[in-house]
């Protein structure tokens, strides 16, 4: 089997490398490329004259004109991506959808602009198509093309990928809110916290060492780093006993000192 499909592979590269379907390629290619450029200049300018009494002619122009190019540049794009990118899933069905709808359309305005050329009286039916087909042709711009780019293989594959790596955070989030924040897990950081607290009472009441002075020593320390920058602040002096509550200053008021010559005497002191 796998010999056959080999032999086949190597048949079609053949024929695809031949002269003679190069040659036909082209010609097919051409053949489109003026039947679709009609199709579209007919299909705009069918869109256009069903208006021109309300836009006026230089409007009606210009709307012929966008939807011209509207029309022929999403076929071969439809068409490049059906034969090449678009390989399986919602976008290959999509594109197909608004490919045949666009090849439906075209065919209905190059009737429409046949009859009008030659004179015949336009049915009912592409009469009604003759004033609405503008409409049928900016639903395919609007949510045709919004349909295939967002079922793009690419962008559907990195959007699991972005959930997958959501699902995951949010795994890990929900297990560390479920275990922290759980009440055992608050009752144990009380108790744990007592635990800590009666051993500190024992250290600080049977130790026959200085571990209450180094306590106190730690904690002024810490004092001190975090309130050092208030220059010469003390405490007031306790009251004595004579019951006089003088204490001493909030801060200390220190004279400036003034330097003196190897005399000893002042410079520029005032003389007697």
């Amino acid at each position: 089997m796998t010999g056959l499909k080999a032999t086949l592979s190597n048949v079609y590269d053949h024929i695809a490398k031949s002269g003679d379907y190069q040659r036909n390629e082209n010609n097919l290619k051409l053949i489109q490329l003026c039947v679709v450029t009609v199709s579209a200049i007919a299909t705009g300018f069918v869109n256009s004259l069903a208006h021109v009494e309300r836009l006026g002619w230089p409007l009606a122009i210009g709307l012929a004109l966008l939807i011209t190019g509207f029309v022929e540049k999403f076929y071969f794009t439809l068409r490049h991506g059906l034969t090449t990118c678009y390989q399986a899933g919602k976008q290959r069905l999509y594109a197909t959808i608004c490919y045949r709808s666009l090849q439906l359309t075209m065919v209905l305005n190059a009737a429409v602009l046949c009859a009008w050329i030659v004179g015949l009286e336009v049915p009912p039916a592409l009469a009604w198509w003759f004033h609405w087909s503008i409409a049928a042709h900016f639903a395919l711009a609007l949510i045709g093309v919004s349909a295939v780019r967002d079922s793009d293989a690419v962008a559907e594959n990195r959007m699991l990928e972005l959930k997958a790596a959501a699902a995951r955070q949010d795994i890990v989030t929900n297990r560390k809110a479920a275990a922290i924040g759980n009440s055992l897990v608050l009752i144990a950081a009380k108790i744990r916290g007592w635990f800590d607290a009666i051993s500190l009472a024992r250290h600080l009441l049977l130790s026959r060492s200085d571990f209450a002075r180094d306590y106190l020593k730690q904690i002024n320390e810490i004092a001190e780093r975090q309130f050092g920058h208030i220059d010469g602040a003390v405490l007031p002096s306790p009251v004595s006993n004579t019951g006089n509550s003088g204490g001493q200053l909030l801060f200390k008021v220190t004279q400036p000192r003034v330097p003196r010559s190897s005399s000893g005497a002042v410079p520029n002191a005032p003389r007697p």
